[in-house]
């Protein structure tokens, strides 16, 4: 028996944010000053890396695995 998807649930790798960032720096060019109210930050994970790895190991995959074992899965 080969399971269609993850026994434990499923983990979201990497949000991507690529359309949001085009249209926030198009829309960003028009607003000159980074102090205004309506500009806005494109998104990047690549800052929080290793925060969100250290969370991952220390939150999800070792309850996973704890799981995993005490169900022989």
């Amino acid at each position: 028996m080969i399971p269609k998807m993850p026994a434990l649930g499923l983990l979201l790798e990497c949000p991507v944010f690529e359309a949001y960032n085009r249209k926030i720096t198009t829309a960003n060019e028009r607003i000159h000053d980074p102090n205004d109210s309506e500009y806005r930050q494109p998104i990047d994970f690549e800052v929080y890396r290793e925060i969100i790895e250290r969370f991952k190991n220390e939150h999800i995959y070792s309850r996973m695995r704890t799981i995993e074992e005490k169900q022989a899965v």
